[in-house]
Formats: C-alpha cells, sequence, structure tokens
C-alpha cells in the first residue's frame, strides 16, 4: 500500500466507526470534501485516522447547519472558524425567529372558529404575515376598514376623508412582535362585534349634514388636547378653562356641520361626548400603530369625559345654559 506504518480503514469500516452512511462518505468523496487517503489497485477507497477525524469534523459542522462549501472552506483554512462560528448564529437566530413566527400563526389559527370554510380564510388571512406579498396585507387591511366606512352613516365628505385616511401600507417584513400584532388585527376585524361597535361610534345621527372637514381637522385636535391636559390637571367642569374649551368645542362643530346652536343640537351633542369608549377600538388603533412603527396614538378619554361633565353642568344649571346659549347663538 505504501504506506504500510498508517492504520487504514475501508469505506465499510469508516462508516461503522462514524456511523455516517456509506452513501454519505462516497458523496463527499466524489466532491473532494474528504478525498480518499489511498485507493486500491481494485479501486477500493481507504482512510486514514486523520480521514475519519475530518469525516466527524464535516458531519458535527452538518449538524449545525454549515454548507457544504462553507465547511469545504473552513477545511482549507480560508475562512476562520469564528467567523463561520459568527455566520452560523446568524442562520440559526433568523431561523429561530422564523420559526416563532410561524408558531404565533399557527396558534392563533388554532384558536381560530371551527367552521371548514372560516377557517381556510383565517388562516390564509393569518398567514399574510409571513407573506412576502406586502401588496396583499396591506389590502387586506384596507379592504377591511373601508367596507367600515362604507356602511357607516356619515356625511359625504367625511366619507371621503376616511376613505383616503384609512388606506394603509405595510412594512416589508414583520418582526415576530409584529406577527403577533398582525393575528390579533385580523382577529378583530372579523368580530362582527367590532363591526357593530364601530358603526355605532361612528355613525352620526344625520348623514345627510354636510361637514367643512378640513375645518374639523386643524381645530378639533387642538381643542382636545387642550380638554385633556385641563382633565389631567384635575379642572372641575365648571371651571371657566373648561366652559371655554366646551364653549369652543361647541361651535367649531356647529359650524363644520352648519347646524343651529339649538338645545336639541347641544343635546345630540351630549349623547356623543357621553358614548363610552371603547377599549377595542383603542386597542385597535394601537395595534396598527406598532405595526406601521408608530407611536400609538392617544385616547383623549379623559378629555372627552370633562367636555361631557362640562355640557351636564350646563344642563343641570339653568342660568349657565341660558347665557352660553344665547352668546354662541349670537356669535352664528
Amino acid at each position: 500500500m505504501g504506506k504500510s506504518h498508517e492504520q487504514l480503514y475501508t469505506i465499510g469500516a469508516v462508516s461503522k466507526l462514524t456511523g455516517v452512511p456509506i452513501k454519505t462518505i462516497r458523496y463527499y468523496t466524489d466532491i473532494n470534501l474528504l478525498p480518499a487517503t489511498y485507493r486500491t489497485q481494485s479501486r477500493f477507497r481507504l482512510y486514514s485516522t486523520e480521514a475519519i477525524w475530518q469525516l466527524q469534523l464535516i458531519r458535527v459542522l452538518r449538524q449545525l447547519g454549515f454548507g457544504l462549501e462553507e465547511i469545504r472552506t473552513i477545511i482549507r483554512g480560508n475562512l476562520s472558524v469564528h467567523t463561520a462560528i459568527n455566520w452560523q448564529l446568524e442562520a440559526v437566530t433568523d431561523q429561530i425567529h422564523q420559526l416563532q413566527r410561524i408558531q404565533e400563526v399557527l396558534q392563533r389559527a388554532k384558536k381560530a372558529t371551527p367552521q371548514s370554510e372560516q377557517s381556510i380564510q383565517t388562516l390564509y388571512e393569518l398567514g399574510l404575515a409571513l407573506s412576502e406579498n406586502v401588496t396583499e396585507r396591506s389590502r387586506f387591511v384596507t379592504e377591511k376598514l373601508h367596507a367600515l366606512v362604507e356602511q357607516a352613516n356619515l356625511p359625504e365628505e367625511w366619507r371621503h376623508h376616511l376613505l383616503n385616511h384609512f388606506t394603509w401600507q405595510s412594512p416589508e417584513t414583520l418582526t415576530t412582535e409584529q406577527i403577533a400584532a398582525w393575528t390579533e388585527v385580523v382577529t378583530i376585524l372579523n368580530d362582527p362585534a367590532f363591526t357593530e361597535e364601530a358603526l355605532r361610534l361612528n355613525s352620526p345621527e344625520q348623514s345627510s349634514l354636510k361637514m367643512d372637514i378640513t375645518e374639523y381637522t386643524q381645530q378639533a385636535p387642538y381643542l382636545i388636547q387642550q380638554a385633556q391636559s385641563a382633565a389631567l390637571k384635575g379642572e372641575p367642569p365648571e371651571s371657566m378653562p373648561v366652559q371655554t374649551i366646551l364653549r369652543n368645542w361647541i361651535k367649531l362643530n356647529a359650524t363644520v356641520t352648519q347646524q343651529a346652536i339649538t338645545p336639541a343640537f347641544l343635546h345630540t351633542l351630549s349623547t356623543q361626548l357621553s358614548a363610552p369608549s371603547s377599549e377595542r377600538m383603542q386597542r385597535f388603533w394601537t395595534l396598527m400603530a406598532f405595526l406601521s412603527g408608530r407611536e400609538a396614538p392617544p385616547s383623549y378619554k379623559e378629555g372627552f369625559e370633562l367636555l361631557a361633565a362640562g355640557l351636564r353642568f350646563l344642563f343641570s344649571n339653568s342660568e349657565a345654559f341660558r347665557a352660553m346659549h344665547d352668546d354662541l347663538s349670537q356669535e352664528q
């Protein structure tokens, strides 16, 4: 054999020693990843102890997820083991994240309705979180929100504003946390109770009213922020700061909807302000903000409650009610 002093092993013996199938060893030799130490005249492959150690190394690296070409580079010394380990750790981390994302979708799908057809549709919608089709994911949310707007009893200008505002663009890839948010969003949007709640909270009593949406969107946020600030400061409903904010709120709503400030109008406004805030609605917009990479929008719950309390004070105090009503009516 030329190397009689060195112990050599047949491919079958190497297979028994290492547990690596003969077919695999032969393939590694054919691609020159594990060259045979010696070949007999009959072309039998023989392997040295060093070759067996190299095969063990290849097997371990394969178990760690390295590709054959990466292993070849490591063995040849063209890639440091430290660098190779760092690369592999990054790859494994990505795989773990992907599995966590898949797990999140499957867990939510498991909780979905047992009806076969509905379950398939829900699974598809949940699975959009893993899809590379950003357009389809964006379309799903946008179409659901647009359907809500179309069903709501809204002034035409306000309806067009919401249709434009509710056009959502999904990020390219969702993180594991965003996938958890997505699965919750899908569940909420498919819940008939959410649809009913959204319509109740967003449908005014008179849909035929015209609405100056530009003026409303310019002034309303500022007034609500003022009300929220007053509420957090503990201002009482009957205080001058609160009554001033309320006066401006009443005037704004009457102006943008082109309505006279009558007792009936004020009672309608009071009903709208006193409507119970929806935790589910706030949760939905918080999730949507998280999916879009933005901060959650404030609810201004305390501010609305303070305005409602301010109106109730007016109704309970006939003199104050008459004074504000007369002043506002004269300004129109």
